[in-house]
């Protein structure tokens, strides 16, 4: 199985202690106490103390962060650092993805113009990281340890982005037919993001398909059937479906990709889906359910948007077509539902597997979002500019499923829905849906990776 960026992303913190050791003992209008607590000596003695207690705390950081060797940094009233001290710091910098800067502020530390969040509650973090911004340093102060974890979480989150690539099967047309709100500009998305896109004929990947373990095929389907409370498939034609899913991990493993799309529409037209009796929509489902965002349609906006809430959330996704059923319920709909929407750590939702044709082939998953364990979901969306991201908060009050064609169609309670769609206007259709109030989340990624939130 491909692995998510998820599972192989780590945010590198290297912690730097800074301590503020005097030359001598005086008393001033920056400095006073008790005589023998001002010698050179005892403030050595209070930060071989502290040190260990400062790292301490970072015990309580995320779990998608490593700690690299925490590091104390003393310095006199001058205000200058030791040659050895730089020597350590620029060691570990190629590993190092942010400072950490705890106690007292390093002085000079800009000069190696990488990410630095100031571990302070008081006037350090904030007159550190207005200076830090000023010269075009990204810098974040971080109060406490629940402040610390969610910005340590955003910069993991932008990381993840920026660490995957996505294997695109394309019919090549610019704008495609389906999604003519499709995000154009790819440099942009690798410059802005990190984020790069492998385009391919989407025909490629048949050859793939008819080398793949019919044994290892047929034994996936037979996991689907047997796990399924409700089967409405014939059976002998899953097994395309599961086929296509390993051709898909195949080629993605062949072209270093870790997330995946497909032309939809103008695979349809082709009739390949016809002779070959499959549809992508387990594939998708699959994929999600392993933390691989995948989108239907080459669906840039809607796998930006996929990232930020999959990555973001630790959930799968669903995405699908959104429609006004009344000016306060909408509609959204796909055949694309994955099993770990609760938790990439949780249990499978429990599903039915019916058909998306009326001949019985292309296996679609019916999954109850009355399965939810949070009171709300979040719906987004990226703009064809793909610098703006549309997120709208909702619960999910029905969830109807349909013989054939997309299903499940699920009915979600907003407000002011008609605004709502109307907002898309600028954004495109496809909605990408997860469980759990995201919305704060994605504000804080978006400050971070440098994109506009609009809350529809």
């Amino acid at each position: 199985m491909i692995q998510s960026a998820m599972f192989t992303t780590k945010l590198r913190v290297r912690p730097l202690v800074g301590f503020l050791q005097h030359s001598d003992v005086w008393e001033g209008p920056c400095r006073a106490g008790r005589w023998e607590s001002l010698k050179p000596e005892a403030e050595k003695e209070w930060a071989k103390k502290m040190f260990p207690q400062f790292v301490d705390q970072l015990k309580d950081v995320i779990p998608q962060v490593e700690i690299l060797e925490p590091l104390a940094v003393p310095y006199l009233e001058t205000m200058t650092v030791s040659q050895d001290i730089w020597d350590h710091i620029e060691a570990m910098l190629p590993q190092t993805d942010l400072f950490l800067v705890m106690c007292y502020r390093i002085p000079k530390l800009e000069r190696y113009r990488k990410t630095t969040v100031v571990f302070s509650n008081g006037n350090e973090g904030a007159d550190v990281c207005a200076y830090y911004r000023s010269i075009g340093v990204e810098a974040y102060n971080a109060i406490d340890i629940p402040d610390l974890n969610e910005i340590l979480h955003a910069m993991w989150v932008r990381k993840c982005i920026a660490n995957t690539r996505a294997l695109v099967l394309t019919s090549g047309q610019v704008p495609t037919y389906g999604i003519q709100s499709n995000i154009r500009d790819l440099e942009y998305l690798r410059r802005q993001y990190g984020f790069e896109v492998i385009k391919l004929p989407y025909k490629e990947i048949f050859p793939y398909m008819d080398r793949v373990d019919e044994n290892e095929a047929k034994a996936l389907a037979d996991q689907l059937l047997t796990n399924s409370m409700d089967t409405k498939v014939n059976s002998e034609y899953l097994i395309n479906d599961t086929k296509y899913f390993l051709a898909a991990q195949d080629m993605m493993r062949q072209y270093g990709c870790n997330a995946f799309s497909t032309a939809c529409i103008e695979l349809c037209a082709s009739r390949i889906p016809q002779e070959r009796k499959f549809t992508p929509c387990i594939t998708h489902s699959l994929m999600k359910a392993a933390g691989i965002p995948s989108t239907c349609e080459e669906d840039l906006n809607a796998m930006m948007a996929m990232m930020v809430l999959m990555y973001g959330s630790g959930k799968s996704a669903f995405m699908g077509n959104p429609f006004l059923k009344s000016p306060e319920i909408v509609g959204v709909h796909h055949a694309v539902p994955a099993l770990k929407m609760n938790g990439l750590d949780k249990p499978d939702l429990k599903y039915s597997l019916w058909a998306f044709t009326g001949q019985g082939f292309g296996g679609k998953l019916q999954v109850d979002f009355a399965q939810n364990d949070d009171e709300y979901v979040t719906l987004g969306r990226f703009n064809p500019l793909g610098n703006k991201m549309v997120v709208k908060r909702g619960k999910v009050l029905q969830s109807e499923f349909k013989q054939y064609y997309c299903s499940p169609d699920y009915h979600i309670q907003i407000e002011n829905g008609r605004d709502w769609l109307h907002t898309l206007a600028d954004f495109g259709h496809h909605q990408v849906l997860v469980f759990g109030d995201q919305i704060d989340m994605v504000c804080r990624v978006a400050r971070m990776m440098g994109f506009e939130v609009v809350k529809g």
